[in-house]
C-alpha cells in the first residue's frame, strides 16, 4: 500500500471515529442530538492527527504498556493544548474550556481528561489499529488511490469553507450583539424591571426587529446550538445571542 494513501485513510477513519465518540457522548449528556466537530463534515481532525502522532511516535514502546500509556498521554495532551491555542489565535474563538476541571492548564488541557485520552490511546494501539489496518487495505485494494484522493479533496474544501464561514460568523455575531445592545438600551430607559428580570429585553424584540438580523447558515446555527463553551474574542455576551437565536427558532 502507498504510504501516503495509508496515512490519509488512517487519518480519515480515526477522524470519523473521533466525531462519532464526541457526538454520542455529547448527545447523551444533552439528551438530544448534538452535531460535533469544527468542520462541517462528520469528522474531527484533531482525533486523526492525535492517533497518527501516537502511532508514528510510540511504535518503539508498544510492548511496554506503562511507557506506551505515559508517552501517549503526553502526546495527546500537547496536541490538545497546541490545537486550542491555534484555534484561539487564528479564529479568536474557544471551543472547549476545562477551567472547571481539576488540575487544568489555562483551561486548555486538564489532567483527568489527559489520563482518559491515554487509556483511549492504549485501546487504539492494542485493539482497534489491527482492524483499521485491514480496513484500509481492503479500501485501497478495491478502489486504488482514488478514495484517498477524494478524501483529501473533501477535507481541503471543507477546511476552506469552514475558515471562511468562521470569519463570517464572527461578523454576523457582532451584528446580532449590536442589535441586542440597542434593544436593551431602549428597554432599560422605560422599564425598571430590566435589572431585576433576567433577559426581560427579549420581549422588546418584535418580529420586525428580528427580520433585520442577518441570517445564520447551517454551520453557524450548529455552533450556537452544539458548542455550549464556545467563546468569541471581543464578544462578552455570546450567551445572549444564543438566547435570542433559540427564541427566534421557536417562533418559526
Amino acid at each position: 500500500m502507498n504510504h501516503i494513501n495509508e496515512l490519509i485513510l488512517l487519518f480519515f477513519i480515526y477522524s470519523v471515529i473521533g466525531w462519532l465518540w464526541e457526538t454520542i457522548y455529547c448527545s447523551s449528556k444533552a439528551h438530544k442530538f448534538v452535531y460535533r466537530g469544527f468542520l462541517v463534515g462528520p469528522y474531527c481532525p484533531i482525533y486523526g492527527f492525535g492517533v497518527l502522532l501516537v502511532l508514528l511516535l510510540v511504535s518503539p514502546y508498544q510492548k511496554n504498556l506503562l511507557v506506551l500509556y505515559i508517552f501517549s498521554t503526553c502526546v495527546v495532551t500537547i496536541l490538545e493544548y497546541v490545537t486550542s491555542l491555534l484555534l484561539e489565535t487564528f479564529f479568536h474563538a474557544t471551543w472547549w474550556d476545562y477551567k472547571d476541571v481539576p488540575f487544568n492548564l489555562n483551561g486548555r488541557v486538564a489532567l483527568p481528561v489527559s489520563l482518559f485520552w491515554g487509556v483511549g490511546c492504549l485501546l487504539i494501539v492494542k485493539v482497534v489499529q489491527p482492524f483499521v489496518l485491514l480496513l484500509t487495505e481492503r479500501i485501497e485494494g478495491a478502489a486504488g488511490g482514488y478514495i484517498p484522493l477524494v478524501i483529501a479533496l473533501v477535507l481541503f474544501a471543507d477546511s476552506i469553507y469552514t475558515i471562511s464561514n468562521m470569519i463570517s460568523f464572527q461578523k454576523v455575531s457582532k451584528v446580532w450583539i449590536g442589535k441586542i445592545d440597542e434593544v436593551k438600551a431602549e428597554f432599560s430607559k422605560r422599564q425598571d424591571i430590566f435589572r431585576k428580570e433576567k433577559a426581560a429585553w427579549l420581549s422588546e424584540f418584535t418580529n420586525e426587529k428580528k427580520k433585520t438580523l442577518p441570517k445564520l447558515n447551517f454551520n453557524q446555527r450548529r455552533m450556537l446550538s452544539n458548542f455550549r463553551q464556545l467563546k468569541i474574542k471581543g464578544i462578552d455576551n455570546l450567551d445572549e445571542l444564543v438566547l435570542l437565536y433559540k427564541q427566534k427558532k421557536k417562533q418559526k
